[in-house]
């Protein structure tokens, strides 16, 4: 009677190929409600309604955070176009630190914006240089996942009580560039454990499994025989 081979034994390269495809990291997660606006000097009559929305005499704009970006709605009430300088454009964290932004429409990168008079421009921001963006293979990474830790120690250590983040949405009419700065207010952190994916490590766990599983057949093989 020839010996079984355990399914346990077959199986080991592709459990093995499953461990490496993600990562544990820590992060501090809490809840943000839009602040306050901060307008250039000239600007006439602005004021932020209950509802979140940011009003003044030339445009309606309303920047509600998600946890992968914001949603940008912008009403120009003006004749004369409003140009979005998304070059301009920044994003800064909780710890002080500003990122470039992508912006898309129905998720897909756009290269420019221009609201024309009296028209409404709806988009989506997020910032641009995560550090694990690209392991997303197109995802959009959690805000709250840019600042992440290697253990729970390290992540309650830096939990702040309360925090800030802010997106800076720079406009354009003729000649003159506005900075807008749309302060977001955050408290009530808690400390989770996430499974970030890597891609990376995907795809060399699976050349090293496609490679052990050739190697453990053949030798099953011969020992069959």
């Amino acid at each position: 009677m020839k010996p079984r081979i355990p399914i346990a034994l077959l199986l080991l390269p592709v459990l093995l190929w499953l461990a490496s495809c993600t990562s544990t990291r820590w992060v501090n997660t809490g809840g943000y409600w839009l602040e306050s606006v901060n307008t250039p000097d000239h600007i006439a009559n602005p004021f932020l309604t209950e509802k979140g929305v940011y009003v003044d005499d030339s445009m309606t704009v309303k920047l509600e955070m998600w946890d992968d970006g914001f949603d940008l709605n912008i009403k120009n009430l003006g004749k004369e176009s409003l140009r979005i300088r998304w070059d301009q454009c920044s994003f800064t964290d909780e710890k002080g630190t500003t990122h470039k932004v992508m912006h898309m429409k129905n998720r897909n990168l756009l290269t420019g914006a221009i609201v024309k008079g009296e028209a409404t421009c709806n988009d989506f921001i997020a910032p641009a240089d995560q550090p694990e963006h690209s392991e997303y293979e197109g995802e959009l990474l959690p805000l709250w996942r840019i600042n992440s830790y290697k253990s729970k120690a390290e992540a309650e250590a830096a939990r702040p009580d309360s925090s800030s983040v802010s997106v800076t949405l720079a406009l354009q009419k003729g000649d003159r560039i506005d900075d807008y700065i749309f302060t977001f207010a955050g408290d009530d952190y808690q400390t989770e454990k996430v499974d970030v994916p890597n891609v990376k490590n995907m795809f060399l766990a699976w050349d090293a499994t496609l490679l052990s599983m050739t190697i453990l057949y053949c030798l099953t093989f011969a020992f069959l025989q």
